[in-house]
């Protein structure tokens, strides 16, 4: 974990605000509005910025808009968040309040030294953390919690052992599919095999998981281990920094070091439906041209690209400081990895998959434990509504639990022990509430520094209206549903704080609810029928729905 990051600064500024959604009863949708997701812009189309004092927000409720996956509001959940606390039933708890979530496991860099096989079978000899969680320990909690999972393989193992983990995971025990001899001659068996061993665990049936990644962050190779050329401050204990060999591998007989190419066809041919991400960069010609050398020789091969990107790579300046930052980043990050798409000739938009982000790449770089109080709230939602702007696929916040560093900051939405939610939890919840149509918005307030709206659609017609209020004053706003005549039901569900700089919030008025967030429902406003006002509180995330 420690991509490539940038940092600016912003201050937050009160306003006053209506919001417009447009549409038309029977619309007619064009190619360019269809094709089109804007982030807020500075009119409206109806020419109009204010109403009786109050801005102009223009949802477009009936434009096709573009799908919303689910996916983007994943989370990570290491290794070390122990047996016992996943477990747990309140960590449980509250993880399925998240809906669905999206767990990409087994956390980090420790995947890059995770022998899956010997930690599921408690052998010391070889799993170095026979104390942490173990695949069955994963696959417990991916089912209690109703998920789904993205599984990151060993870049320091074989491919045959990672087609042995998809028939852990994925086989039948009656399959009896040969994985056979890996090149240092271990006998991977059948799929039937480990197949059985999960059943062996307590899960007869297979738990299917389609996603997996190979590999975490390889161009962070350590010099020692990824031979020369390899940064002199690199993380990752890894045998190569180079993206040539990463796909094509390199050696011969017992001493080769099998590379992307050729895990994923080991792997899939356990099970033909999976897809293989491989590690990128955010910007692909950094990192020694990792990302493009990735592009070009994975070719049609490459199932989905991987992105790691952080805030910051340095302490910011203060809480305020951060809010603008998702508005840049990556705007500017999925407009140059689209080009390389482009450029290398794959002849198709790679779905992009931002596997890691939060707010500070390293931990001692949030001495002011930003990452545990509101403002990091404000910022994770902000930076998933910008990761579905601007057209990531998939993305996990870096991570469900972590545990407190020694300068007390914590990059987990719960701290494990004792079931306390962070404020960045609920970006991640109110998300999970919306719709699976983003819909362009128009807004006259500057979205870096003011107010940020998002909006979606979902299949019954219900609009959902998110928006981050970035500054320390209300902001009055008049939401109108133009061109939908009938009456919708609205209702709230808000984050609000006293601060920035506080760790503890409101969520639909109590600082902490249930861990099923039972006790905490949304708050019904009333009818509307083409307009309805509302005032988005200070340091705020709120999600509007208008249910027809």
């Amino acid at each position: 974990m420690n991509p490539l990051l940038h940092e600016r600064l912003a201050r937050s500024l009160g306003a006053s605000v209506l919001i417009v959604l447009v549409g038309c009863a029977s619309p007619e949708v064009s190619a360019s509005n269809s094709d089109t997701l804007a982030s807020p812009t500075a009119s409206s189309p109806t020419g109009a910025t204010t109403a009786h004092g109050r801005s102009i927000i223009t949802v477009r409720a009936t434009d096709a808009g573009k799908p919303l996956d689910s996916r983007l509001f994943g989370t990570n959940v290491p290794a070390w968040v122990n047996p016992t606390q996943l477990a747990d039933a309140r960590n449980r708890a509250i993880t399925s309040a998240l809906g669905k979530p999206f767990l990409r496991l087994p956390g980090g860099s420790w995947a890059n030294h995770y022998d899956w096989l010997k930690c599921e079978n408690g052998d010391s000899n070889g799993c170095f953390w026979t104390w942490a969680s173990k695949p069955t320990d994963f696959l417990n909690f991916v089912k209690a919690t109703g998920g789904e999972a993205i599984w990151t393989v060993s870049f320091n193992g074989t491919s045959k052992e990672a087609a042995a983990l998809v028939a852990f995971f994925n086989g039948a025990v009656a399959d009896t599919t040969v994985i056979g001899l890996d090149v240092r001659g271990h006998d991977w068996k059948r799929v039937g095999d480990w197949a059985k061993l999960r059943a062996s665990h307590g899960n007869p049936e297979p738990f299917y998981i389609k996603l997996w990644e190979f590999g975490n962050e390889i161009y962070g190779a350590k010099p020692g281990f990824g031979g020369s050329g390899c940064i002199s401050w690199g993380w990752e204990e890894v045998w190569t920094c180079d993206a040539t060999e990463y796909v094509l591998g390199k050696g011969r007989g017992e001493a080769r070091r099998e590379g992307y190419l050729e895990f994923r066809k080991a792997m899939r041919a356990v099970d033909s439906t999976i897809l293989v991400g491989a590690v990128g960069v955010p910007h692909p010609g950094d990192w020694s041209d990792w990302g493009n050398k990735v592009i070009e020789n994975s070719g049609a091969n490459l199932d989905f690209y991987i992105i790691h990107s952080y805030g910051y790579d340095k302490q910011p300046a203060n809480a305020a400081a951060i809010l603008d930052r998702p508005q840049r980043l990556w705007k500017e990050i999925l407009t140059s990895t689209n080009a390389a798409f482009d450029r290398l000739g794959t002849r198709r938009r790679i779905p992009i998959a931002v596997t890691e982000y939060n707010m500070a790449a390293f931990q001692d770089l949030d001495n002011a434990q930003l990452m545990t109080r509101a403002a990091n709230a404000l910022f994770i939602a902000d930076m998933i509504g910008q990761l579905a702007v601007n057209g990531a696929t998939m993305a996990n916040q870096w991570n469900l639990a972590n545990g407190r560093a020694g300068n007390g900051t914590d990059y987990g939405l719960i701290d494990a022990s004792n079931g306390k939610r962070a404020p960045q939890y609920y970006a991640l919840k109110m998300w999970k509430s919306v719709g699976n149509r983003l819909l362009p918005v128009d807004s006259p307030l500057p979205d870096a520094t003011t107010l940020s709206t998002y909006a979606t659609r979902s299949a019954d017609g219900t609009i959902s209206v998110l928006a981050i209020n970035k500054t320390g004053a209300p902001i009055d706003v008049r939401i109108s549903l133009a061109g939908l005549t009938r009456t919708m039901h609205v209702s709230a569900d808000v984050l609000d704080a006293e601060s920035l700089e506080t760790t503890d919030v409101l969520y639909n008025e109590r600082i902490n609810p249930a861990p099923d967030l039972s006790n905490a429902p949304a708050k019904a406003l009333g009818p509307a029928t083409g307009t309805f006002d509302y005032s988005f509180v200070k340091y705020s995330l709120t999600v509007l729905h208008f249910r027809p």
